[in-house]
């Protein structure tokens, strides 16, 4: 759309200051000065109201302050797109989205207006969500927390794989099942919590105990990502997840716990390393660690004898909010080839690992 035609719209997340000699914008720990030395600033800012194209304002100002051409305002206006403050009311919502997503999304959709410039239109955000088809392994106690929190941000087809049942155990950080469901099949319990919490998302289960990289292949073929939060066999499994991911190509988004520190990572097939790069790269860079890797693994050391609701939570958070960056290409990914580590007795997050994809690689064949 011609730049000219656009009618802006002050986004209504930020509060507007007037001053004697400046405007301020901005809020949640930002905030944007505008020197107005004689109230043009001003005046612009209360055109900017969805009712005026971006020329009819520049003409508007150029009248009560002629000092100024369209070259000054354009600059003002630009300064504002960038910071997101502005936004273009061309884009209909009824046009992208029914009335039932409008109404039930529209938090999300107020989200994701703070972080689109005048040319993008904040609907099609959310229908990219729910076009998404999401596969997830393992519906346990970061898999229950990931599909709700998938179901509630509007992921429209999220295929599920687990082959267990409720235990008492479970119950300490497990959200979608009750007392009442110990011994009661996983998937199935947790396809009628999602489908009851949100009816638009199509909840399919497969009960199914991997065994090889083909079981993934054949049952992940429609998906557009993978999610890995099983543990069970951990080593095997990682391998064969690394292999179905390669011949899908898809992204894979996985966490994990382990004693004091949550951990998740994301491998983009032939952008980022893929596990096998990563096992190379340790191997060879750090000898010790690749000891521990291997007694773990003859000792079948899962890790998940450790787990606490508030370490399951954080970590499927930052799990959800990265494959929110994925599919919506808002903001940058941080876990793409990096493994990323919150502590628990700091709660700060960093990045404990990181690698490259490896030319040299079996599987992917590198970058």
């Amino acid at each position: 759309m011609e730049t000219m035609k656009i009618t802006p719209n002050l986004k209504k997340a930020y509060p507007i200051v007037y001053t004697k000699n400046s405007v301020l914008i901005g809020g949640f720990g930002t905030v944007s000065k505008y020197d107005d030395p004689d109230g043009a600033v001003t005046q612009l800012f209360k055109l900017i109201n969805g009712k005026n194209t971006i020329k009819a304002i520049s003409l508007a100002i150029q009248k009560s302050y002629p000092q100024y051409n369209t070259e000054d305002i354009m600059e003002l206006i630009n300064d504002l797109n960038k910071e997101h403050y502005i936004e273009g009311l061309s884009h209909i919502g009824s046009k992208t989205l029914d009335n039932y997503a409008l109404k039930r999304y529209h938090r999300n959709i107020n989200f994701f207006s703070s972080y689109i410039d005048l040319d993008q239109n904040k609907y099609l955000v959310e229908k990219k969500i729910q076009n998404t088809r999401i596969g997830i392994l393992g519906l346990g106690g970061l898999g229950s927390h990931i599909v709700y929190d998938l179901a509630g941000l509007g992921f429209g087809y999220i295929h599920a794989v687990d082959f267990d049942t409720v235990d008492l155990t479970n119950l300490n950080r497990q959200i979608l099942y009750n007392e009442n469901d110990i011994g009661k099949e996983k998937g199935l319990l947790a396809k009628k919590r999602i489908t009851d919490f949100n009816s638009h998302v199509q909840f399919n289960y497969t009960r199914k105990k991997i065994s090889s990289s083909q079981d993934l292949i054949d049952i992940f073929n429609d998906v557009d990502l993978l999610i890995c939060v099983a543990d069970r066999p951990k080593y095997q499994l990682a391998q064969w997840i690394n292999e179905a991911i390669i011949e899908l190509n898809i992204p894979l988004f996985c966490a994990g716990l382990e004693a004091h520190r949550a951990m998740h990572y994301t491998i983009i097939p032939h952008i980022t390393g893929c596990i096998q790069c990563w096992r190379n790269e340790t191997k060879n860079d750090n000898p010790v660690t690749e000891l521990f890797l291997s007694e773990k693994k003859r000792k079948n050391l899962t890790g998940d004898n450790t787990a606490i609701f508030p370490l399951v939570s954080t970590i499927t958070g930052h799990l959800c909010v990265e494959i929110l960056k994925y599919v919506t290409k808002i903001g940058q990914l941080n876990s793409a080839g990096k493994l990323v580590s919150v502590d628990f007795d700091t709660m700060q997050s960093s990045v404990s690992e990181e690698w490259l994809p490896d030319p040299k690689c079996t599987i992917c064949g590198g970058a």
